[in-house]
């Protein structure tokens, strides 16, 4: 043994263990040096306001702190943590300021590079058992985390979730950036439902009607005892945060009906609430598509169980969402079919969908405002009909992926697949590719460009689907490599979710910069008489939610004929502000004007008429 090779065995070196070191320290310096301050991160300025000596002095003396303190450590696993951590900070570092879908998929790709390198997994030999979908063995090795902790960490989860996105969408409202469309809606909507207890609202189509003829969300019912007791539109936020917080309940009955350890379920319940397109879907407030994620999750946990209560129970909660939440059935009953080998329940509960969803369609079609199915109108040269997304799908499938697969909606699916490590995709049964279908028809068909966007509530159906494939797909690998997906999911979810809603922790400061005419804000709405009609900005109407008439103002086209008995503009917005000379021309009163703030003007000439 040569005099170097005795050195490293003595003081435990080997190549590995210094390259380990290096990256890290390297990682670690980095996300240092975007955290403190100055020019942004992808700015040249950056660059240039480094400088080399520094940076070289700081990366020596960090490379020798941290083989100081590894000095005696005989196995790697204090590098190997080392760099895995300072890896991850550095990439969630990067994503935190960087809304961006492909640079959020090359940080991925890197952090599955370093963690495939430091826990030294036999990858060639794992692929191959995936390719082979070799079922794992049920006899399990002994989990490093008890079920009581298990169980706690899911509370903790639950809570973090809750008071995140509770927190900080109700912030929303109280800065004054929620807009009538659609939470304005839904403030005044709860407001008649206490009082009535039917959804009228005015603002939603220029008129009193009801919500019902808008959308069928009867499921609405179930929040409004919450609203009663606590009588404000803030209830409603933070009622959509607790509704899918608690999908991880039927989430970790399904690890454990799937064999996943609890460390598995607690990593499946890590990416659950760091999932980007859970929390990011409902900073545009409150919508009823919420209650998707936790029935359908219930649901699919019925179905595992084989419990017909549960399925009876689950199937009309589901219909009652909304009038287009049949879809998720309907595959549903398809998928039952073909996996479960069962053919009365599936029947039943097809029936059952198809049956509802014709009939809401029929109902919205000649008594209400029509269904929305314009949003397939790329189907159809005349506006879109249901026969003609059927047809389309039947006779021109070519057409119908070419509508799937632009630009915009690839990002989109990355956005949604990758923080699971594509592992819906990888399905050890072809009858669970059935479960795809409403991903491809609620969210891909539709030129409608909400429907595949991140930021909007039609991602929650889906999301219950996805998970339980994820759950599915992760249990049929080897122990092994299951844990290590298991890993690296958690980490992608945690990428997602700094790249894609982190942003929204600037709420808090632009809080604090605007507090002062939030304030002044208050101080207007308060003099708004609550039996007073209303003609009002729309940043400002979800705080009208007791005026029982109230509309919004068009900026382009005003209407001066003095509909409503008073006026409220929002200053803080130049459109808005051009009108208020225009109201005072036309023989407006000013009752109240706070510049930058709000103005509340008086029509003297109003004439009291039916909403």
């Amino acid at each position: 043994m040569t005099h170097l090779a005795r050195w490293k065995e003595k003081w435990h070196l080997s190549g590995r263990r210094i390259g380990m070191r290096l990256f890290g320290v390297f990682f670690l310096l980095n996300a240092i040096l975007i955290w403190r301050g100055g020019a942004a991160y992808d700015d040249t300025d950056f660059v240039s306001g480094v400088e080399t000596w520094l940076w070289a002095l700081l990366f020596a003396v960090g490379f020798l702190l941290c083989s100081a303190l590894f000095f005696f450590a005989k196995s790697e696993t204090p590098d190997r943590l080392f760099l895995l951590f300072s890896c991850f900070a550095f990439l969630v570092s990067i994503l935190f300021k960087a809304k961006d879908a492909w640079l959020y998929a090359i940080c991925c790709a890197l952090f599955a590079f370093f963690a495939a390198w430091t826990l030294g997994l036999p990858l060639l030999q794992k692929a191959q058992d995936a390719l082979l979908l070799q079922k794992p063995p049920r006899a399990l090795r002994p989990s490093r985390v008890s079920r009581p902790v298990s169980l706690g960490i899911y509370a903790a989860l639950f809570a973090a979730f809750a008071a995140f996105v509770g927190g900080l969408t109700a912030l929303r409202y109280e800065m004054y950036i929620s807009p009538n469309f659609d939470f304005g809606i839904f403030s005044q909507m709860f407001e008649y439902m206490k009082e009535t207890g039917i959804p009228y609202t005015t603002c939603e189509r220029d008129g009193l009607l009801s919500h019902f003829q808008v959308h069928l969300s009867f499921i609405y019912y179930l929040i409004l005892p919450f609203y009663a007791l606590f009588h404000t539109p803030l209830t409603l936020n933070v009622a959509q945060a607790i509704i899918l917080a608690s999908g991880l309940v039927p989430l970790w009955l399904l690890c454990k009906k799937h064999g996943l350890s609890d460390l598995l379920t607690v990593l499946l319940g890590v990416m659950y609430v760091f999932y980007p397109a859970l929390s990011a879907g409902c900073f545009y407030d409150i919508h009823e598509n919420c209650f998707l994620t936790p029935l359908l999750l219930w649901l699919l946990v019925s179905i595992d169980r084989e419990s017909t209560a549960g399925l009876l129970l689950c199937a009309p909660l589901v219909c009652s969402v909304k009038e287009d939440a049949p879809i998720y059935l309907m595959f549903i009953a398809i998928w039952m079919a073909f996996a479960k080998k069962k053919i009365l329940k599936p029947l039943l509960l097809l029936l059952f969908s198809v049956g509802y969803f014709l009939l809401a369609v029929w109902y919205l079609d000649s008594h209400g405002d029509g269904a929305m199915l314009y949003r397939y109108a790329n189907f159809s040269t005349d506006g879109g009909s249901l026969s003609d997304i059927i047809k389309a799908c039947l006779v021109n499938p070519g057409y119908v992926f070419s509508q799937c697969l632009n630009e915009d909606k690839m990002v989109f699916c990355l956005q949604m697949l990758l923080p699971l490590g594509f592992l819906p995709l990888v399905c050890t049964k072809i009858s669970s590719y059935i479960l795809l279908g409403p991903f491809m028809l609620i969210n891909l068909m539709s030129y409608y460009p909400y429907q595949h966007s991140l930021d909007y509530q039609y991602n929650f159906g889906v999301t219950a689907l996805l998970f339980y494939l994820t759950v599915v797909n992760l249990s049929a690998r080897p122990q092994q490599l299951r844990r290590f997906l298991a890993v690296l999911c958690a980490a992608f979810a945690m990428f997602g979710f700094s790249a894609f809603v982190g942003e929204r922790l600037g709420y808090i400061g632009y809080y604090q910069d605007t507090k002062e005419v939030c304030d002044t804000l208050d101080e207007v709405i308060a003099q708004v008489p609550k039996d007073a009609s209303v003609y009002s900005s729309t940043f400002l109407m979800p705080h009208l939610y007791q005026n029982k008439i109230l509309y919004q103002i068009n900026a382009s086209s005003p209407d001066l004929s003095g509909r409503t008995e008073y006026v409220l503009l929002d200053l803080r917005f130049a459109e808005f502000a051009n009108l208020y000379p225009l109201y005072v021309q036309e023989g407006f009163q000013t009752v109240v004007y706070e510049e930058g703030a709000a103005a509340l003007l008086y029509c003297p000439f109003y004439v009291k008429t039916e909403a």
